[in-house]
């Protein structure tokens, strides 16, 4: 089983993916984690990509794909053959939405991501953009100018480049999930935690 925690660097993904692994290991569940950017193959040469690239979007968007389909060929699919619960830090909905943000065709962007098994249980994590500035401030103690939006031109500001890029992110990411679920990060870590750990239960015992 593929559970995908999807949303905006800051939206609480990895801190929400740590805390749902230790409550499934609780469970007696088996559980690995991967993501967007962690695979050994594409992790590093994706971070120099981010700091030479600002306008190829669609080989970024590409190396992405690829460093997601390493992870599920080598580490994901093993897994689930040994019965273990995998948790995505971002996957194929926050990539989608990172390329609807910058101006990919969503029907390239599907074709080309039918290459990676669909996950079974999505979650959308979404908060307000001034929020989501504050822990990545908290955190980093700067914003990823690549993310700030400034390779999409918004416009030459960093803090009303990132909210608007942030806005318009967390729109597409609605879109692509509007069928799914969106769970509001803005709230308690404890309350969200336990909306994730109870969502997620439910789908485990059906």
């Amino acid at each position: 089983m593929i559970i995908a925690l999807e949303g905006a660097e800051g939206s609480g993904r990895t801190f929400h993916v740590n805390s749902l692994k230790s409550f499934l290991e609780e469970e007696g569940y088996g559980v690995i984690t991967f993501g967007l950017g962690l695979s050994k193959l594409m992790g590093e040469p994706i971070a120099r990509k981010k700091r030479d690239i600002v306008f190829q979007r669609r080989t970024l968007f590409l190396a992405y794909v690829t460093d997601l389909a390493d992870q599920v060929e080598n580490v994901v699919k093993p897994s689930l053959k040994a019965g273990f619960v995998a948790i995505a830090d971002g996957y194929v909905s926050t990539l989608m939405a990172w390329g609807m943000t910058r101006g990919l065709e969503p029907s390239w962007m599907k074709e080309v991501l039918n290459a990676l098994p669909k996950s079974n249980l999505s979650l959308g994590l979404v908060s307000s953009p001034d929020e989501i500035m504050r822990r990545i401030l908290r955190k980093k103690g700067t914003l990823d100018p690549f993310s700030s939006g400034i390779d999409v031109c918004i416009n030459g500001e960093l803090f009303s480049s990132y909210r608007q890029y942030l806005e318009n992110f967390q729109t597409n990411l609605i879109e692509v999930m509007k069928d799914g679920t969106i769970v509001d990060t803005g709230r308690s870590f404890e309350v969200v935690k336990d909306e994730i750990a109870k969502i997620v239960g439910g789908r485990l015992e059906t």
